[in-house]
């Protein structure tokens, strides 16, 4: 779904993506990375010559997690992460 959802968007777009394990946080994270910071070439090289085009930007640098009122109403949200991208 991740590698194909940016794909779908208008440029301006926004991908929310809420997770609810570390594990499927990871995968969130390093999908939206690889879309924003994904040049293969080395960093001594003056001029990209992979091709890479950058298609999203992060938006949230850290996961937007539950504030204690939020816990406080739905227990169950305590380990849910929120994760935000925009195309460019």
């Amino acid at each position: 779904m991740l590698s194909g959802a940016a794909d779908r968007l208008n440029p301006g777009g926004r991908l929310c993506v809420i997770s609810f394990h570390s594990l499927e946080d990871r995968i969130v994270k390093n999908a939206f990375a690889s879309r924003e910071h994904g040049c293969t070439c080395p960093k001594d090289f003056p001029v990209c010559v992979c091709g890479f085009q950058q298609t999203l930007k992060t938006i949230t640098k850290k996961p937007i997690v539950p504030d204690a009122r939020e816990l406080e109403i739905n227990p169950r949200s305590r380990s849910a992460k929120l994760r935000i991208a925009e195309r460019v």
